[in-house]
Parts: C-alpha cells; sequence; structure tokens
C-alpha cells in the first residue's frame, strides 16, 4: 500500500472519519466543523481515491507566550494503512498550517502507554509528562452550580 501515491487534502463537509463511526450526527459534525464559525479543521490522507485516515485540529492560545498554537484532536490511520507514512504525511501538513499560520507550536493529548507515544516522539514531539485531565458530566455541574 505504500507505493501508492498518497494525498492530503482538505476535509470537506461530505467527508466522514474512514474506519470510525462518530459518538454525535454528522449534522453536529458539519455545523461544528463547517459552519460559518468552524470549531476544528480536518485533512483527509487518501491513497488511491480511498480515504485511509484524517487529522482534526483547532487553533488554541498558548497564554505564557502570548501566541497561537494548533491542538490535534484527533489523528487516526486505517490499521490496513498504518505504517505507510499516513499518519506522518498528516501530522506534517499540520505543522505546515502552523507555520503558515504563524503558532508557535503543536500538542497533543495521549494516553499513557500508547504505542502512538512513540511515534509522536519519532516526528520530534517531546513528552511534557502532564496529566490530561477532564471535567464533564455531573461533575462539570456540581462544580458551575459552586457558589463563590
Amino acid at each position: 500500500m505504500k507505493d501508492s501515491a498518497l494525498r492530503i487534502r482538505s476535509a470537506t463537509v461530505d467527508d466522514h472519519r474512514p474506519g470510525q463511526t462518530p459518538w454525535t450526527s454528522v449534522e453536529r459534525v458539519r455545523a461544528d466543523g463547517f459552519g460559518p464559525d468552524p470549531l476544528f479543521e480536518a485533512l483527509i490522507a487518501e491513497r488511491d481515491g480511498k480515504a485511509v485516515g484524517f487529522v482534526s485540529f483547532f487553533r488554541g492560545y498558548a497564554g505564557w507566550r502570548g501566541k497561537p498554537m494548533g491542538i490535534v484532536h484527533a489523528l487516526y490511520v486505517v490499521p490496513e494503512a498504518r505504517r505507510t507514512g499516513a499518519a506522518r504525511a498528516l501530522m506534517a501538513a499540520v505543522a505546515r498550517v502552523a507555520l503558515e499560520r504563524d503558532w508557535i507550536r503543536v500538542e497533543l493529548f495521549v494516553e499513557e502507554e500508547r504505542p502512538a507515544i512513540r511515534f509522536y516522539e519519532s516526528i520530534g514531539m517531546h513528552d511534557l509528562h502532564h496529566r490530561h485531565m477532564r471535567l464533564e458530566g455531573a461533575a462539570l455541574e456540581r462544580l458551575a452550580q459552586t457558589s463563590l
């Protein structure tokens, strides 16, 4: 599969994530990513006209540095296309976007002990050893109701 030309392109409203079913509706993804104020961007990797991977990302802000940055939300390559350069090509495309837009860096979160960490390190990312914390559901509601 690696011998076929790989193409990276911007996702369109008609794309879907190859190999995965979203936990939300297509309408919600269309509104959030392709509406008048998109909350994320996505790139698609294609080989022989077939989607083999995607990366979604959004702009964040590095407060201590006073500069925008990119945050990768998801990187996925279908199992049969892994280790063919698709993930590297997708991350390289995000890196080009970051440089074009004067973003100071690109970050992502990955669970501890995941094999993907080795891939991210191989492309030059380094592990900050920060815990990725999440507040959601009932805990989010409880905290929001806390008075001053």
